[in-house]
């Protein structure tokens, strides 16, 4: 009869996702994984795959954080400026008590060389430049924001601007920069 798992999978998935977000995929290793998640090495190959099929799970674990947090901040407001505005300041929050992100790490280890964490980091990424793309039009539709501006372009500048306010805290440590930073990319949907 086979034995019941004594651990919770959740559990054991985020402090595996906690790992892979401090020390990257590449610099994790199996021992440190078996060691950090306090499990035995079968349970963790039973569970969760392999090292690489475990930070997928740990990654798409981090999506689904960071897109609740991106929607949650953005029905904070019903107007649509503000919403994008909470959503960047929500990431500057992230980035100053985080000091790091799985996501960005990701991006810059893995996202040429690695096709399914490319194709996650894609799919998020689209899935954000919809959310921005949408409150923009939103912006258009009742005056808030130029109507000389493509949405869609905006949109996809916004996301990769939430990038440069996790790189500028992870490289300066500068929560004073980090906020001036976030500050510039919000005055690009200013009127």
């Amino acid at each position: 009869m086979p034995r019941n798992k004594e651990f919770d999978y959740d559990e054991k998935l985020k402090t595996a996702r906690d790992l892979f977000w401090k020390k990257g995929y590449n610099a994790t290793t199996m021992n440190d994984l078996v060691d950090t998640m306090q499990i035995n090495r079968s349970s963790l190959y039973l569970a969760y795959g392999n090292k690489h099929d475990l930070f997928l799970k740990s990654l798409t674990n981090y999506i689904q954080k960071k897109d609740k947090q991106y929607n949650q901040a953005a029905q904070k407001s019903d107007q649509p400026l503000e919403a994008i505005r909470n959503v960047i300041y929500s990431v500057f929050k992230s980035a100053v008590q985080d000091t790091n992100c799985l996501f960005t790490n990701s991006v810059f280890e893995l996202a040429l060389t690695d096709k399914e964490v490319s194709e996650l980091l894609q799919k998020q990424t689209l899935k954000a430049v919809g959310l921005f793309e949408k409150l923009l039009k939103q912006a258009q539709a009742d005056g808030s924001l130029s109507a000389d501006k493509n949405p869609l372009a905006l949109a996809h500048f916004l996301v990769s601007g939430l990038v440069s306010i996790y790189n500028t805290h992870i490289l300066f440590a500068d929560a004073k920069l980090t906020k001036q930073t976030t500050e510039i990319l919000i005055g690009t949907i200013v009127k």
